[in-house]
């Protein structure tokens, strides 16, 4: 079984009350995702935890990652990501949302809503199955600082396990990791890269060889895999797909 909306929408005991006036500004919020969905062709879904609805899903997008076409996906019931969560993966989810919501409500709420939770999950449809990022952000919160309006978002995985949890700060270099098997939050001290690893970094996702990053440093091509190992071990990364990710996830490119 999927996991269910009541038991999604359940899991943070703080109740959320907006007035409906407010409610005049959360198209402009919509609105907003949809923008962002169209313009980089990422699957966007935006959640109102005080109507308990998922707002917002990018149908064309998601039909990709569940494997559905785009009409069979926008056909569907509910036309959420929640049905195409493994069994076997619902309780991890699950548990990892309901301690997110408590690290969130420890920091103050001017804080809040810089606040940004990576994870990873498989989604499956069929006999396919594809292990996805979802990082999910605040949109809007209410005036005591509840969450009203988040906004999540998927890419394909350059992992190969699903869970890795990470909550953190957008520019603060600090983050906390969750254990799945303690069910504890750690803080953990950020990474901080030189120069010269952000610059690999970014010239490598832009699809540049060894030898071109090798002249544009005036160093020799084995200083620059010399530069990559010690990268990905700094990181705990096994390739640079891993590495560009990490220092993304991590926003340490900034």
């Amino acid at each position: 079984m999927s996991i269910s909306l009541n038991e999604f929408f359940n899991l943070d005991s703080h109740c959320v009350e907006v007035d409906e006036k407010e409610y005049k500004c959360a198209d402009v919020y919509v609105d907003a995702a949809r923008a962002f969905a169209r313009n980089y062709h990422i699957p966007v879904f935006v959640v109102d935890f005080c109507k308990k609805e998922f707002t917002y899903v990018s149908g064309s997008e998601l039909s990709f990652l569940t494997g559905l076409t785009t009409e069979q996906f926008r056909n569907m019931e509910h036309n959420i990501f929640l049905d195409f969560i493994p069994e076997e993966e619902n309780e991890m989810v699950l548990d990892i949302l309901r301690n997110s919501f408590k690290l969130f409500y420890s920091f103050q709420i001017e804080e809040r809503k810089e606040l940004v939770l990576s994870y990873f999950h498989h989604l499956e449809s069929g006999n396919k199955k594809r292990l996805i990022n979802n990082r999910v952000t605040p949109l809007r919160l209410t005036s005591d600082g509840k969450l009203w309006l988040a906004m999540c978002t998927f890419s394909i995985s350059s992992r190969k396990e699903p869970g890795h949890v990470v909550m953190k700060k957008h520019n603060d270099i600090d983050y906390f990791i969750y254990s799945i098997e303690k069910h504890i939050w750690y803080h953990r001290e950020g990474i901080v890269l030189t120069l010269e690893e952000k610059d690999i970094l970014r010239m490598s996702s832009q699809g540049y060889t060894m030898k071109e990053i090798a002249f544009s440093f005036n160093k020799s091509e084995d200083t620059i895999k010399a530069y990559k190992r010690h990268l990905f071990a700094k990181l705990g990364v096994r390739n640079i797909t891993e590495a560009v990710f990490a220092a993304i996830n991590y926003d340490m490119l900034n």
